[in-house]
């Protein structure tokens, strides 16, 4: 820690009178620039030393860049936390994928670019369907995607099922729910991506498959980027959702087709 600046001569004919020579108890002797302050009737005021300013501002810099770094990390732990992605797949990257077939590649391609754009993605409302039998990493894909989304944009993820979504609405029919029916369709509007998973699993009502309908055409309409994950045939999912939220989702997104064998059973 530096002392103050010790002023060692005044202003003469030789010095010129805005600076004076000071003396810094870290750094030697400096230039020390003097604020005229004889109009407020107070002393002048005479500058500190500018390498001790400089190596103040650096610890600032410095500081306030370990304060960003904890705060997102410490962000990144609760985002991923409260995302309901499955710990199965909570580690899923990338880098981990098996793309060994042209479609693979391309699935993998198209994942990775919808997360390499994701400001754009919020931006315009943009969105992915993944449909194929099981096992062929539409799941890891989507996690990746979720992850990084986290870790790099600090953006909330949901992860949920059909089924855990309809579960989630219909629990607000108890007499001792806490909040309405649209109260818990809000919350699953609300995050900036949601990922929902086994679309096409049979729920059974009407009244159920209209509150899928429901929360995907409210997040289609107010640009909260979904990815649809399905093990149904693109056909055969645009008979469960209806053709109307498929054609929406054609239109901000694109769909791709998982038609390769599962990879369960093939690791060593």
């Amino acid at each position: 820690m530096s002392a103050q600046p010790q002023k060692t001569s005044p202003p003469s004919s030789e010095t010129s009178p805005e600076t004076v020579d000071a003396l810094c108890d870290k750094h030697g002797a400096f230039k020390a620039r003097v604020i005229d302050c004889s109009m407020l009737g107070v002393p002048p005021i005479i500058g500190t030393c500018p390498q001790c300013s400089e190596e103040r501002q650096a610890e600032e810099v410095r500081r306030k860049a370990e304060q960003e770094a904890e705060y997102r990390r410490s962000r990144t732990e609760h985002l991923l936390a409260h995302s309901g992605i499955p710990l199965r797949f909570m580690d899923r990257t990338f880098d981990g994928y098996r793309a060994s077939g042209p479609g693979q590649r391309f699935a993998l391609n198209v994942c990775r670019r919808y997360a390499d754009s994701w400001p754009d993605q919020w931006e315009k409302g943009g969105s992915l369907v993944l449909t194929g039998g099981p096992g062929t990493g539409k799941t890891h894909l989507a996690c990746a995607i979720g992850r990084q989304v986290i870790q790099q944009h600090l953006a909330q993820v949901a992860f949920n099922t059909v089924l855990g979504m309809v579960r989630s609405i219909k629990d607000t029919y108890r007499r001792d729910s806490e909040r309405s029916e649209q109260e818990a369709i809000n919350a699953l509007v609300a995050p900036r991506l949601l990922i929902l998973d086994e679309v096409g699993v049979q729920i059974g009502s009407d009244h159920e498959k209209m509150l899928v309908f429901e929360v995907l055409n409210a997040r289609y309409e107010e640009l909260r980027p979904t990815i649809l994950l399905s093990n149904l045939a693109a056909d055969d999912l645009e008979q469960f959702i209806g053709q109307r939220v498929m054609d929406r989702y054609r239109e901000c997104g694109v769909v791709v087709p998982f038609d390769w064998q599962s990879y369960r059973g093939q690791r060593a």
